[in-house]
């Protein structure tokens, strides 16, 4: 059963709880808990990273597709596919109506953070 806000047992929704609070985070940053199965990396991949590509990416004009399909996937009730935004929310014992609203306020704000582009590679001098 999801709860309010972002309580859960132990740290499975600290980094997507930071976001959702408003902290920053990009994409280097997504979950991977090595105490998690390779499903449960993979599901919080997936809600962050929607979550990610709306707050960042929502003004951006070259990404008004791709942002428009976040938003119909986190409006959508759907329970059925496992990665559906309701499923993914009670897995990570988040309330799915908590995160709209978070959304919906990104929605009329502007982006908070500027992108950046992180390599993993380094560079030589």
């Amino acid at each position: 059963m999801a709860v309010t806000g972002f309580e859960s047992e132990g740290r499975d929704i600290g980094i997507i709880g930071h976001l959702l609070a408003g902290g920053e985070m990009v994409a280097a940053q997504l979950p991977s808990y090595s105490n998690w199965s390779p499903e449960k990396k993979l599901a919080a991949a997936v809600l962050a990273g929607a979550l990610l590509e709306v707050r960042d990416r929502h003004a951006d004009v070259h990404y008004r597709r791709k942002v428009a399909e976040d938003l119909t996937w986190i409006a959508s009730d759907d329970t059925e596919w496992p990665y559906s935004f309701v499923p993914l929310c009670e897995l990570f014992g988040l309330e799915p109506e908590y995160v709209r609203g978070v959304v919906k306020r990104w929605m009329v704000a502007p982006p908070t953070s500027v992108l950046r582009q992180i390599s993993t590679h380094r560079h030589a001098a």
